[in-house]
């Protein structure tokens, strides 16, 4: 599989470091020992073997909703029956290409407003109610970790 180093090289640093833009306020703390930042992008997806890169009709669009510099969460309709993707953040040809572990899946629902909320069952009416009695969508939230940058073969 061609790639780049063991790691995440320095342009893709700098590419993060532009995408995150300013740091947002006002936003709790959590665990991670680097902040999220907002990344409310659509970008493509693509389970992967560790192998083989993906074809590009194997990549289907996602909701990213946030990012550091080791790694993105994004929102999906369906569980995710896979544990390791590439993403490809931009557009071919100039798209950059990383690998990503899942960390973690959370059933969330997600509002008209775009807010997510994190439920326990999708099958209690009540989940599905948002703060202003509006009626939201089963979702997952993957969380995922960057393994390392590739380059799609010619």
């Amino acid at each position: 599989m061609p790639h780049v180093g063991s790691e995440i090289d320095a342009n893709f640093y700098r590419l993060i470091h532009q995408m995150l833009g300013s740091p947002r306020e006002g936003v709790a703390e959590d665990r991670r020992s680097e902040k999220r930042r907002p990344f409310l992008a659509a970008q493509r997806i693509a389970r992967w073997d560790g192998s083989r890169f993906p074809d590009a009709d194997q990549f289907i669009p996602v909701q990213c909703r946030d990012l550091t510099r080791r790694g993105f969460s994004f929102v999906v309709s369906g569980e995710p029956r896979f544990s390791a993707l590439v993403v490809e953040f931009g557009v071919p040809p100039h798209a950059l290409y990383v690998a990503a572990h899942v960390v973690r899946t959370v059933p969330v629902v997600r509002f008209p407003s775009g807010q997510l909320k994190p439920v326990h069952r999708f099958d209690d009416p009540a989940e599905r109610i948002g703060p202003n009695g509006e009626q939201g969508v089963p979702m997952y939230l993957v969380g995922c970790r960057f393994t390392r940058r590739l380059r799609r073969p010619s």
